[in-house]
């Protein structure tokens, strides 16, 4: 069973966290910044975490979760007969979330530059596992590459906007990769 007490207070650490990264860099944030702001002791801090590595890890971590888990609810929809437009439709809750509850810590983490590297090499590998898994044909890397590249663009647009591409945006980028594609 989860101990209310310790969620409440790694969420308080981890909000704290990329507060001081966003406002200070990550250079510049020491673990007693992070327990001054979080109102805590140092010794709470490193009750919950090793070093500030070991909480950059872990936000990294619980990001890359979200999203195997979200595109895994996406594939379980579209496995069960639903179009994707209506599994990305139920699914739009969970979307939701990564503006409202992901777009700081990525912003966070996307200041630290090792830590930068780890989340999209992680986006990368689940996207491309999915990608994958999705594909009802031979597969090849080129296809993984470049599909995997929108999908991140996706993302990235997402966190840039805090909104969905419209249908307009979705219908102009189809327009446009027939076009270069010949397709």
């Amino acid at each position: 069973m989860t101990d209310f007490r310790m969620k409440k207070t790694d969420d308080v650490i981890t909000k704290s966290f990329v507060d001081l990264v966003i406002e200070n860099g990550f250079d510049n944030v020491t673990v007693t910044d992070i327990a001054l702001k979080s109102m805590i002791s140092r010794k709470t801090f490193y009750l919950h975490y090793e070093d500030k590595f070991a909480l950059t890890d872990a936000i990294l971590q619980d990001i890359l979760t979200w999203l195997d888990e979200t595109l895994k609810k996406k594939r379980l929809l579209i496995n069960q007969g639903i179009g994707l437009s209506n599994a990305v439709g139920q699914l739009e809750p969970e979307l939701r979330q990564l503006p409202m509850c992901w777009s700081r810590p990525i912003n966070a983490i996307m200041a630290i530059p090792q830590a930068k590297m780890q989340l999209m090499d992680g986006l990368k590998d689940i996207l491309s596992n999915h990608l994958q898994a999705a594909l009802t044909h031979p597969k090849s890397d080129l296809e993984i590459n470049v599909i995997g590249g929108m999908m991140l663009g996706m993302i990235r647009y997402y966190l840039q906007t805090n909104d969905f591409p419209s249908s307009k945006e979705i219908h102009q980028l189809s327009d446009t990769l027939n076009l270069i594609f010949g397709a």
